[in-house]
């Protein structure tokens, strides 16, 4: 007995990163956040996913996260390519999420929050490199 399997794979694409400036990738990427978060079941999504992104804590975070971004936009070359590999790691989570099947929803939430804390730690390392601090 012969089995033939025929696989395809679907990829999302997201824009070259190099094109856009730091301050841009966040934007993309606080959009981004908006729309999968707002996606979810409000009556399940009860985690930390959602404190980060809805409450006042959160968007203070965000809100800083995003100035420090704005002033990345002229840095050196070393540091905005830090920042673009930052970002395609988001982006390419973003996607194996996306494409979890029956696991999404979790997989979404996972993904909020380990995006922001991975971006918070990016500045945390940049800043200590510059002498600033960002906490």
């Amino acid at each position: 007995m012969e089995v033939r399997l025929k696989v395809t794979i679907k990829r999302r694409s997201f824009p070259p990163l190099y094109l856009f400036k730091p301050s841009e990738l966040f934007e993309k990427f606080e959009e981004t956040l908006k729309e999968n978060l707002k996606g979810l079941d409000s009556s399940r999504v009860t985690n930390r996913a959602i404190n980060e992104f809805f409450r006042r804590k959160g968007s203070r975070k965000l809100k800083k996260l995003k100035r420090e971004f704005l002033k990345l936009d002229g840095a050196p070359l070393v540091k905005r390519k830090a920042i673009y590999n930052a970002f395609y790691r988001i982006f390419q989570r973003l996607e194996w999420a996306l494409s979890s099947g029956s696991e999404k929803e979790i997989e979404l939430k996972v993904w909020a929050t380990s995006s922001i804390d991975y971006l918070t730690d990016v500045l945390e390392i940049l800043g200590e490199n510059d002498g600033r601090d960002f906490k």
